[in-house]
């Protein structure tokens, strides 16, 4: 039996991301089971989700896939390769998932296959630059590009083939998290069949096209510039222009939780809530927050420190005009930030660095079954319920990790809906009998 995995953000779930289900099923079967490893209160670029988890869930199962785990936020706000590690890891140790699909820019599987198949983290060399890059302020993406493509171009002939392709490759972000999918299959030795989805060149345009693919960043952009313009209930009735980019499960989600409790979270709360902790902290703490170090946290304190009210620009355009830089691209500055106001430390990246639980989100009918198999062949612990972790807490990896998903989800329904502890109270979402129960 093919069991299908693919790892996502859902910021929201749209058009393009049921188009890769549907390919899935096209290529395997329609009636193949999908896993899905999805980030929870914040995502990859380190801003908080634009809505809760629980209702990218329940849509999600609406439109086809069968199980929804969480990726643990250590994680999920994490550059390409800890992202990658983290996801791919967590599909292969349900012992159950064959296959994984992702898109990227680049239509050759084999082509991404063999850069990341180079060794090149056992060369001295690569590795200094690599570093080197790191701590002038590039991120961990940019900083792999440049020193791939420096490297290859010192390299003998055995790359001569790659040379002429790898700098177009790498300058497309999705192609950099697919060859990091791809290293870490390679990594661990994984079973999983790796299928590539050619992304159309409709994800990157910046606004809505009708007849096109969306982009989540455009569908976000509309999102928050309705919300900031617009009376509430021009607001909600605008969300229907997006009925062509966003599946109906996803939109209903969306129209009903931010008519009844709570609105399209973004950068803006993360930038308001950090800022008061930046002007506190001093450089030396702010540097030993993860994703920070001594160069960004320097940076952050000069610029916050002559940062003055401007009534004609929002809190988030502010600092961002303020602190952006080549050197601190927004991507890193978010991922410090959520880090920042969730505690999460640099040895935190070194001593978490896989995760040690699969957090149950939701399953469809389907899924029931993939679910049974999956309890018997996984390796991790299936947690349902925030209280399943307390019986690993003697294991202060595992209860560490925990410790910042519970965080980070208190933080986001703090700042969405005023409340906390809402994970203790999650349950387990089902769809069965085409309605969703949770």
């Amino acid at each position: 039996m093919h069991v299908a995995g693919i790892i996502a953000e859902y910021n929201p779930f749209h058009q393009g991301h049921q188009y890769l289900i549907r390919k899935v099923r096209e290529t395997l079967g329609p009636d193949t089971p999908i896993v899905v490893i999805m980030s929870g209160a914040f995502v990859q670029r380190g801003e908080p989700a634009l809505i809760d988890r629980a209702s990218r869930t329940s849509a999600i199962l609406q439109c086809g896939v069968d199980v929804v785990l969480e990726l643990p936020f250590t994680f999920a706000t994490g550059s390409a390769d800890r992202f990658a590690k983290g996801a791919i890891f967590s599909l292969d140790s349900t012992g159950i998932v064959t296959d994984l699909f992702f898109g990227a820019e680049h239509d050759s599987l084999s082509d991404l296959t063999e850069i990341a198949a180079l060794d090149l983290e056992s060369s001295k060399e690569f590795s200094v630059k690599l570093n080197e890059l790191q701590k002038s302020g590039l991120s961990y993406a940019a900083a792999w590009e440049q020193a791939t493509t420096e490297y290859l171009r010192n390299a003998g002939e055995q790359y001569s083939a790659l040379k002429d392709k790898i700098d177009p490759i790498l300058r497309e972000p999705n192609n950099t998290l697919a060859i990091a999918y791809l290293r870490e299959l390679k990594r661990i030795s994984s079973s999983i069949t790796p299928h590539l989805v050619r992304r159309s060149e409709s994800y990157h345009e910046s606004e809505l096209t009708e007849g096109k693919l969306p982009s989540a960043t455009a569908i976000r952009k509309k999102v928050h510039s309705s919300y900031r313009t617009k009376r509430h209930g021009t607001f909600l009735y605008s969300l229907h222009e997006m009925r062509n980019f966003i599946p109906t499960p996803m939109l209903s989600e969306m129209l009903y939780r931010w008519k009844h409790d709570t609105y399209p979270m973004g950068a803006q709360d993360l930038i308001e809530n950090a800022m008061p902790i930046l002007r506190a902290q001093s450089t030396a703490c702010l540097s030993e927050i993860a994703h920070m170090g001594e160069p960004l946290a320097n940076h952050l304190k000069n610029r916050i420190n002559s940062m003055h009210f401007d009534p004609t620009l929002s809190p988030e355009e502010a600092f961002i005009q303020q602190v952006h830089t080549k050197c601190f691209p927004n991507t890193r500055v978010m991922r410090a930030l959520s880090s920042l106001v969730v505690g999460q430390t640099e040895e935190d990246l070194l001593v978490l660095d896989m995760p040690c639980y699969l957090r149950l989100l939701g399953f469809s009918e389907r899924g029931r079954n993939v679910l049974k198999i999956m309890r018997q062949s996984a390796a991790l612990p299936i947690l349902s319920r925030a209280s399943d972790a307390l019986h690993y807490q003697k294991n202060k990896f595992f209860d560490r990790m925990n410790r910042l998903d519970l965080i980070s989800h208190d933080w986001w329904t703090w700042h969405a809906r005023h409340t906390f502890e809402e994970d203790y109270h999650f349950e387990v979402i089902q769809y069965k009998r085409n309605k969703i129960y949770r």
